[in-house]
Formats: structure tokens, sequence, C-alpha cells
């Protein structure tokens, strides 16, 4: 199947005139508080034409991650190439208010997903005629954002929530919403909030302080009572943070981000 990608893609950047290639990326330098500098830079290179694009991320090494192209055709979309490490031809069209794909994994079975809006809930479901399939909403009202994440691990029904809200916002005479406090609240997700953790408890308030940037402070308890506690300013390209975890010592870091 790389063959073939690989093959597509340069099919797609010859058979018309170039529109040109766009880079973008994003660095990131870690400073600890025993002085030791740790960088990371993901680089992103999209090669468009009349027929389609080519999309290549490479690591701070430049060894290449992903590489798909993406061509769209009698209104269906479709993707072939790599995409964290899993190689693979999908397509997707929307019909009304629903979004339906359908996805080939390089030498796996075929999935189905469903994406849409009803009633103002947007739902998403991955893998649909899997019994562990995923399932997310999300919902806006009276000024709170909801989401709930929905899985299946064998036997056990793993269900993820947040709720966010704003609160002291300004709206400017374009109506660009400015200032106030971000307060979130989440369970059952990990410290990161980027997987699912049985029992656990977190949130978040944040708010723009004038000359000092973004102050943020954190919080996470698991179901074993181990705290997680994060204070953390940014201001430009740069995050100041401590963080302590358990009965861990707390440290400090300093962080350095550029997207481009």
């Amino acid at each position: 199947m790389k063959t073939f990608i690989a093959a597509l893609a340069a099919f797609l950047m010859s058979t018309a005139s170039i529109a040109g290639v766009a880079l973008s990326g994003k660095y990131t330098g870690t400073l600890d508080d025993s002085g030791v500098y740790t960088q990371d830079l993901v680089t992103t290179l999209v090669g468009a034409s009349a027929a389609g694009s080519v999309t290549v991320t490479l690591d701070k090494d430049f060894a290449v991650d992903d590489m798909f192209v993406e061509s769209t055709i009698a209104g269906i979309d479709f993707k072939l190439g790599e995409v964290d490490d899993v190689t693979s031809i999908g397509a997707t069209t929307t019909v009304g208010p629903v979004t339906v794909g359908v996805n080939q994994v390089s030498g796996g079975s075929v999935t189905f997903d469903v994406d849409g809006t009803f009633a103002g809930v947007t739902v998403g479901v991955d893998d649909i005629t899997s019994a562990a399939r995923e399932t997310s909403a999300s919902y806006e009202v009276a000024g709170l954002t909801i989401g709930a994440e929905h899985a299946k691990s064998g036997d056990d029904h793993q269900v993820q929530l947040d709720v966010s809200t704003v609160l002291g916002q300004s709206l400017d005479a374009d109506g660009v919403a400015t200032g106030g406090i971000t307060i979130t609240l989440d369970h059952n997700q990990n410290a990161d909030r980027d997987e699912f953790e049985d029992g656990s408890w977190g949130g978040s308030v944040s708010t723009a302080i004038g000359a000092l940037g973004t102050v943020k402070a954190e919080g996470h308890l698991t179901d074993a009572d181990v705290k997680t506690y994060e204070l953390s300013v940014t201001q430009g390209i740069f995050t100041a943070a401590w963080e302590k975890v358990g009965s861990a010592d707390g440290s400090l870091s300093l962080k350095a981000v550029v997207e481009f």
C-alpha cells in the first residue's frame, strides 16, 4: 500500500500546476530546574495542486512520521496514507447534517464512522459497527460547554465527562469576546486530559492579568488519592510552571513554544 500511496502522491503533484507548498510546524523547548534543556520540532509540509494535496510530517530528526494524500471526487473526500503509524485508505461524504466515513486499514478490517449535529448536540461515533465503538457528544447551554465520551473496554464501560465556562467576559463593538475567567472540570480523565482514568477528578482556573500574561491553576485527584497541582504563567512564547505530583517534591520548568 505504501508504494501505491507514493505513486499517487507523485501523480497528484504532476498532473496539474502546483499552487504551492505550505510549511507549518511547532517548536517546543523545555528547561527544567536541573538546568537541562530539551527540544522538539514537528514540521508539516503540504503540497497542493488542482488534483489534491500531499501532506508530510517530519520529526526533529527530519524522519517522516506521517505521509498522506487527499483528494475530492464527486463530493467524496479521499485520504490515503500513513497517520500515527497506521496506513489506511479512507473516504468521507456529507449527507444533510451527517458525515459518514469508511476506513480500510492496511491488512486490517473496514471501519465506519458517523458524525453530525442534532438539535444542537454534536455527536461522533468511531467504528460504529464494533461493540468497542467510541462515542463522543458535546453541547453548549447557558454559557456552559458540556462534553462526554464513551468507550467499551472488555466488559467495562469507560465514560469521560468535562464541562467548561467563561465568567465575566466582555464583548467589543464587533462582538468579539475578551477577558473573563475560564473554569473547567473533568471526571475520569488523566492529568494530561488525553486518556481515560477511572475515578479521577480534575479542573482548572485561568485568566489573563495585564502584562503578566495568562495565569492558570490546575488540579487533579486520582481514585488512589494521588494529587497533582500545577501553577503556570504564559506570556508570549514562554510558559513558566511549577508542578507537584503526589508526595514528590515540586518542580519548576520554563517552556518556549513557537508555532509557525
